[in-house]
């Protein structure tokens, strides 16, 4: 009991708290913990141990891509794990399982991910750009499209992997395009369709310009299994984050939202 009683939530610095207290106070913790274990992220943890190492934060972007727009915005964990999960929806001759097990993976890593960009991107253009990615990750989640895109459209015509992603980069070129059409129109007005573009466009040519490189075409197989460990990879860096982010969540300085931040942290 000792051991928590500095981190008790006090009106006077040297007021003394009472036995009854401490004890409500270590059973609301208890309580917390436990809560928290049975929540724990199975299909998440599952899919992090396909990580080994960071090389995936590289490898989602290569120097020989450039951008179409001048005004990049920058890129975040969710908007690429997101980006990368559509284009897993979109490849051909995937097991329902493989694709299912991601999406689950993925809905359970974003409420972290979320809670991570929320405290350490603050900025104006980042909090519209993550309002963007949920709205895209809905359509994926939910819908299997991206930007009103039917992501299997061309799975089902039979489309190889390579003329699938040729084809979401040039979806996502002619968004991009059609902003920088338009005149007098800022990055801060159009953040619902030319962030995720942008994103898509560079990450769809950086996994053609992959694959090309190869000796051989991987298999369909081979690039699901490279793409998801990239994920896995973006996904275990960011969560590198997470104890400087529960510390900045449980010392909020605003005491009316300091017990839903420590509940969010927990």
């Amino acid at each position: 009991m000792e051991e928590y009683t500095g981190y008790v939530l006090q009106i006077k610095p040297n007021a003394k708290l009472s036995k009854r207290i401490l004890q409500n106070a270590l059973n609301s913790i208890t309580r917390l913990l436990q809560e928290s274990e049975k929540k724990e992220p199975r299909n998440l943890m599952k899919l992090l141990d396909k990580s080994t190492r960071f090389n995936g934060v590289v490898e989602f972007e290569n120097d020989g891509v450039p951008p179409l727009h001048p005004e990049e915005t920058q890129n975040y964990w969710s908007l690429v794990a997101l980006t990368l999960t559509a284009i897993v929806l979109a490849l051909p001759n995937i097991a329902n399982c493989h694709v299912k097990g991601l999406l689950s993976s993925m809905k359970e890593g974003l409420q972290f991910v979320r809670n991570i960009e929320e405290i350490l991107n603050a900025n104006e253009e980042l909090v519209k750009a993550r309002e963007a990615a949920r709205h895209v990750w809905t359509d994926v989640e939910v819908y299997c499209k991206w930007l009103q895109i039917d992501l299997q459209k061309k799975t089902r015509n039979g489309k190889t992997s390579k003329e699938i992603l040729q084809w979401l980069g040039e979806e996502a070129a002619k968004t991009v395009i059609q902003f920088k059409t338009r005149k007098n129109v800022s990055l801060d007005h159009s953040p619902c369709k030319f962030t995720p573009a942008s994103s898509m466009y560079i990450i769809s040519q950086t996994i053609l310009l992959h694959c090309n490189e190869q000796e051989n075409w991987p298999t369909d197989e081979e690039l699901f299994e490279w793409i998801a460990t990239i994920i896995t990879d973006l996904l275990c860096a960011c969560f590198t984050k997470l104890p400087r982010v529960i510390t900045m969540r449980c010392y909020d300085d605003a005491i009316e939202k300091r017990e839903d931040s420590i509940r969010t942290a927990g």
